[in-house]
């Protein structure tokens, strides 16, 4: 489904890059949100761990800032202690909605959410087109899909009709070249 993408080697994820303190459940995630989008899961996971650190973020806002037709799709249990996906990471003490929230209001007084960071308009947009059509940005699963997806369709140029490298793609995912440079870094090991 993908674009052609460079490819990042497996090996740094393996070999002691900063991929390498991703939680190996992590990174099964990845593989088959990589394996059904066709973005390199090196990729996602550099996403996660420059949004969010896989997941460890804290950010400790009120769970009001997510909009409340995208909180209503969260699996809340999950992300309490013992949950689906504090397991699958390895957090400690669970996490509320809040926790994944950024601080920072953008595009209208937004704050990205979510295990990826999503705006809550560009999920809404994204997340119907994505396979699988995944509901829940708190989902690792469900946001990695939806993040490569969406890189996917902003390399074809189906956002607005301009093709872009998987770079440019990571820019406007993140906002700013600096972004995709960090993410890129971090995915090949450097």
């Amino acid at each position: 489904m993908g674009a052609a993408a460079p490819q990042i080697a497996p090996a740094a994820r393996r070999a002691g890059g900063a991929l390498a303190a991703a939680p190996a459940g992590l990174v099964a995630v990845a593989d088959e949100a990589g394996r059904l989008t066709g973005v390199d899961a090196d990729v996602l996971l550099a996403i996660s761990e420059v949004e969010c650190d896989f997941g460890r973020c804290q950010a400790g806002l009120p769970d009001a800032l997510v909009p409340a037709d995208l909180r209503s799709r969260v699996d809340v249990a999950a992300l309490r202690p013992g949950g689906r996906t504090v397991q699958l990471l390895g957090i400690a003490g669970g996490r509320r909605i809040g926790d994944w929230v950024n601080r920072a209001a953008v595009a209208g007084g937004q704050h990205a959410m979510g295990f990826m960071q999503f705006l809550p308009s560009t999920w809404r947009r994204e997340a119907p087109l994505a396979p699988g059509r995944p509901r829940d940005p708190y989902r690792p699963l469900d946001s990695m899909v939806v993040a490569g997806s969406y890189l996917v369709r902003l390399e074809l140029g189906a956002e607005d009709g301009r093709r872009r490298s998987l770079r440019e793609a990571v820019a406007v995912y993140g906002g700013d070249a600096a972004y995709a440079d960090r993410v890129l870094a971090v995915a090949s090991g450097s």
